[in-house]
């Protein structure tokens, strides 16, 4: 049962594409079939309904147990009243019948003209606020519509399209752009406040109960947004405890009403856990995408009966590594104890750490005013992409089959994609070695071959420190190309020099520390197919992973640890080898 709606949304559309009769989810709501209206006359022309030959048991349920394949464009009119709407899209990535596997599909998604996904694959994609074995997931997007919103499926050239469900939600007027419970939406970085038109359109990213459990969509304040637990984002699993504080009775206000975030979200939240220790910090890393401007909304509440005067708790926002708000104060800020409030930040986030980096979120007490204690609290998180003017919203993949393929053609190549890609990660230690024996065989061509390849043999099972290297390569003498990881050397032809630098290139962005920092299967294909030119440098690795704030080469920010430094406190540098 949920808990009573604080907003009641004028439009609420919830189709189960495919299905042949309304039926009602596991949170009790119902799901309508395709009634006339929403679809084109011609409509057995254009598209089909279809079951999953296989239903897991993680999503048995609406709308995942029916979809619509497209086999043309294809456009839903909805009539729905004027202002901005939640759009969510739901996809299973599985095989439909016998003939028709999610993972052949490649296809656009725009509205009113607009695009959201291009040459958007399921199967190829990673949604990060699900378990990463998940087969289902839901891309949800802000947009605005007046008397008709157009939602329409694209499949690309000799493909096709599909999807589960689709979900239409009112929201309040400028629920998103107008800024936070102050009206303002703070530009990381500048002194000018970030504005929104009210023709922008946005994609969900993350949307975290910070502290607390995941929040379902009918214990949302009417919105039905889905509130996810922050485990995977935490940067050290002991950087904050989770307060306990019973029988909170939250006072909303006119600047943050009660349909802005759940209750949960403001009764649950996480605190640094020693008040008496200014060098602590609660981090928070968050993959996203880059090349986007990107809308933080962050959401405090102080409900602790110790804390109810204004300079008791006061730290700093930091957002990528920038001051966000210096003097964070809740109870100043909101008016008292036990009242929500909320900020909304913009922050760009570019491509010189890697097509994934990092949008990190540090809060650190601010100590210059001696507060009674060193601490600093977060309830909730939300991020939001800004789609940008050319109406694409992220680096979809790239459609792989050529006009002439067959679907059945596609298919096999998406799983040769996949192959390549598992060969890719699986194979990169053999790749840099072979990489280092190439330019081990071309300085010492002259040499004896047969002597050398009891060698070679060894150098296959071992590791090499950086020492070594230096030693093998006589300190990098003799070099004909630099790079940021390695060094090529003279009586190397021109088209070996490019193979070798393009393998360690890829090799590298395959195996960052970090999952979600390796290029999708596609990207994979992209990178060893295409020019040398093309390719980014991946980020620099690193041999030791500190716990404390690192800082990047703009940031003016001090370096805070996390606590007692380590044993020693010796790490390794690994310097620079130009490729």
């Amino acid at each position: 049962e949920g808990a009573p709606a604080a907003y009641v949304p004028t439009d609420v559309f919830l189709i189960n594409c495919g299905a042949t009769s309304d039926t009602n989810d596991a949170s009790g709501r119902t799901w309508t079939t395709e009634y006339e209206t929403l679809m084109p006359s011609n409509l057995d022309n254009l598209s089909f309904a279809a079951s999953p030959s296989y239903q897991d048991v993680e999503v048995s349920q609406v709308p995942f147990t029916e979809a619509r394949i497209f086999q043309s464009e294809f456009t839903y009119k909805f009539q729905v009243s004027p202002g901005w709407k939640f759009l969510r899209l739901y996809f299973y990535r599985t095989r439909y019948g016998s003939d028709f596997s999610s993972n052949s599909f490649f296809f656009s998604v725009t509205v009113d003209g607009l695009t959201l996904l291009k040459n958007f694959n399921a199967d190829l994609t990673t949604v990060r606020t699900y378990e990463p074995e998940s087969k289902y997931f839901i891309k949800e997007f802000i947009v605005t519509a007046y008397k008709t919103l157009r939602l329409t499926f694209t499949p690309s050239t000799d493909s096709l399209a599909f999807v589960n469900g689709v979900e239409i939600v009112s929201i309040p007027d400028g629920f998103y752009t107008k800024g936070g419970f102050d009206d303002k939406i703070k530009n990381v970085g500048s002194n000018i406040d970030f504005e929104l038109d009210d023709e922008i359109t946005l994609e969900t990213v993350y949307r975290l109960n910070v502290g607390g459990h995941m929040v379902s969509v009918v214990n949302d304040t009417g919105m039905f947004r889905q509130w996810f637990s922050d485990d995977d984002f935490l940067l050290s699993e002991n950087s904050g405890i989770i307060p306990v504080v019973a029988s909170v009775k939250l006072n909303y206000t006119e600047k943050t009403p009660a349909y802005i975030a759940p209750d949960d979200v403001y009764k649950t939240y996480l605190t640094m856990g020693n008040v008496n220790n200014p060098t602590l910090n609660l981090n928070f890393n968050f993959p996203v995408d880059a090349g986007f401007n990107y809308l933080v909304r962050l959401h405090f509440c102080e409900t602790l009966p110790e804390v109810n005067e204004p300079g008791q708790r006061v730290f700093t926002i930091f957002i990528r590594n920038q001051i966000a708000k210096l003097e964070m104060d809740v109870i100043d800020m909101s008016g008292g104890s036990r009242m929500p409030v909320y900020l909304d930040f913009s922050v760009y986030v570019g491509s010189e750490s890697g097509l994934r980096p990092y949008l990190r979120l540090d809060l650190h007490p601010y100590t210059e005013i001696a507060p009674r204690y060193y601490d600093a609290i977060l309830n909730g998180v939300e991020i939001l992409k800004l789609i940008n003017d050319d109406g694409i919203a992220g680096p979809n993949p790239k459609l792989v089959m050529s006009g002439g393929e067959s679907h059945v053609t596609g298919q096999k190549r998406v799983i040769t994609i996949t192959l390549i890609a598992v060969g890719s990660v699986t194979g990169l230690v053999s790749i840099l070695v072979l990489l280092i024996l190439l330019v081990r065989r071309q300085i010492k061509r002259k040499k004896n071959r047969q002597s050398n390849s009891v060698a070679m043999f060894k150098v296959l099972l071992k590791h090499y420190t950086y020492a070594e290297v230096k030693k093998i390569t006589k300190s990098f003498s003799h070099t004909i190309g630099k790079g940021g990881f390695g060094t090529v050397y003279d009586e190397v032809t021109t088209e070996e020099n490019e193979i070798a630098k393009k393998m360690i290139l890829v090799s590298l962005w395959c195996i960052q520390p970090c999952p979600m920092d390796r290029p999708p299967m596609n990207r994979v294909v992209e990178m060893l197919e295409g020019s040398l030119d093309s390719l980014e440098i991946p980020p620099k690795p690193s041999m030791h992973i500190s716990r404390g704030f690192v800082t990047d080469q703009s940031s003016s920010l001090p370096l805070f640890s996390h606590g007692e430094e380590e044993a020693g406190g010796n790490t390794e540098t690994f310097e620079s080898i130009n490729i």
